[in-house]
């Protein structure tokens, strides 16, 4: 993928020999992911200022969502001012963002996972993953549903991700401590930020 932004005079047209990777990542995930693309660093392309590839599930099939990238446009669709764009650029590193509503893309509550593309010590793109909620919170229950205590998982802001109890519903916060006794990190690879947490509460 470095290959194809790094060229003189790329065009936004060959990000599609991308689909094939896509398609292989959301098929193997086995509907965690919903979409997936890569969004470039403007100026990037000949024949175009900003560029967002990106691709979602659609009746089954993988396709090719457009977003109007016309700053002069009433609905133009400023990925340069997405968190899950400008955190792993601030960062350099992978980043977990939401869950949030995609008012812009799939309008779906979602959580973005998203790390920068980076060729020798420039920031091309970068690339990300809409992970779906209702895959994620069905995963959850299926490990934790049963048990008798209350359980959610948090992200590191203590926003609730998912839980076993309509007390900690997912998308609100949560009021107690989030670390110490009854608080387990979760671990993951290399995130920038904290890492989520699964709490038990009384």
């Amino acid at each position: 993928m470095t290959d194809i932004l790094a060229a003189p005079g790329t065009s936004c047209t060959k990000l599609e020999s991308l689909k094939p990777a896509v398609e292989d990542i959301v098929t193997r995930q086995a509907g965690l992911v919903d979409s997936a693309g890569v969004p470039v660093t403007p100026g990037l392309f000949t024949d175009a200022d900003a560029w967002h590839q990106w691709w979602s599930l659609v009746g089954g099939k993988l396709v090719f969502i457009p977003h109007n990238l016309n700053p002069a446009s009433i609905n133009y669709y400023d990925y340069t001012e997405m968190t899950w764009y400008e955190r792993p650029l601030a960062s350099g590193r992978p980043e977990l963002i939401g869950p949030y509503i995609d008012f812009g893309g799939a309008d779906m509550k979602v959580v973005t996972a998203s790390l920068p593309v980076n060729h020798g010590q420039r920031t091309v793109a970068v690339a990300g993953a809409d992970l779906s909620m209702e895959s994620i919170e069905r995963t959850f229950l299926l490990n934790l549903g049963r048990r008798d205590e209350r359980v959610a998982l948090i992200t590191e802001t203590g926003k609730g991700v998912a839980s076993n109890s309509a007390r900690f519903a997912p998308g609100t916060r949560f009021q107690g401590a989030r670390s110490g006794a009854g608080s387990v990190p979760v671990p993951a690879a290399d995130l920038a930020a904290p890492p989520w947490h699964l709490v038990a509460g009384d």
